[in-house]
């Protein structure tokens, strides 16, 4: 092949193409093995990418465990639009009533109690916790007192009180102890008889009273106290207590109705 030298404006021989382009052909073998290996990366390269494409094309999704028939995902509604995951908030309601001739009224200091129909009530401030309640019959004779107590132990509430209570005229104990209580909570009784009572008109025979302090389902301590003619029998003050504890809620609560008994 003939090329033209520019230096001395003429047209080379083979031998001057040689002279004016011997990288060329010094290096031809050089440019071979450099081809070859560059053949060879591109292979590779190109064997590579293809891998990598069809493995991120079927990769596999995350797992995810299937959904129990009828479950609803957490943000999403029944037909399938996304919104605020909702919880159902109990409701308890009363399946029941007091017994015949009883009332279960919300106290205006906010606990509930079951009551014989035809009571009056009156309430004293107290220096801790609600007022004092008072309920009184018809009769002028039997009542059932409520208030909230400040020792953080029903069982020394009571103990306490006796200590009073023993100076009565005419007192006698029945008995001062622990007892059972519906919540399942600590509870004590201190049952006794007197002749009189302070601020109380005569009963015609000795007073029969039943002193129930107990630990109620909002953790503070409560006394109910059931007071009585011991004339007529023990009887009706103990179904007086019973009736008035089993549906006895204290404030700012909800509580079931008792089971019948």
């Amino acid at each position: 092949m003939r090329v033209f030298d520019t230096e001395r404006q003429e047209w080379a021989g083979s031998r001057r193409e040689r002279l004016f382009h011997a990288e060329q052909y010094l290096d031809l073998p050089r440019q071979r093995n450099v081809l070859q290996r560059t053949a060879v990366v591109l292979a590779v390269c190109a064997v590579a990418f293809g891998t990598w494409a069809l493995a991120w094309k079927d990769e596999p999704e995350p797992y995810r465990p299937p959904a129990e028939e009828g479950a609803v995902e957490p943000g999403v509604t029944d037909d399938g639009v996304t919104g605020e995951e909702t919880t159902a908030t109990p409701t308890v309601t009363a399946s029941a009533s007091p017994p015949s001739g009883f009332l279960d009224p919300a106290d205006p200091e906010g606990f509930r109690i079951a009551l014989p129909e035809g009571w009056s009530r009156e309430s004293t401030p107290s220096q801790y916790g609600i007022d004092i309640v008072e309920y009184r019959a018809p009769d002028g004779i039997r009542r059932i007192q409520v208030f909230q107590l400040l020792e953080d132990s029903a069982h020394s509430s009571v103990v306490e009180a006796q200590k009073t209570t023993s100076k009565l005229d005419g007192y006698e104990k029945i008995h001062l102890d622990y007892v059972p209580d519906p919540s399942g909570n600590e509870a004590a009784e201190h049952e006794y008889t007197a002749d009189e009572l302070s601020g109380e008109p005569t009963a015609g025979s000795a007073y029969h009273v039943i002193d129930h302090r107990f630990e109620a389902a909002d953790g503070e301590n409560y006394a109910l106290i059931v007071y009585g003619a011991q004339g007529d029998g023990t009887e009706d003050e103990r179904a007086l207590l019973d009736t008035a504890r089993a549906w006895f809620c204290p404030p700012s609560m909800e509580c079931p109705a008792p089971e019948p008994s």
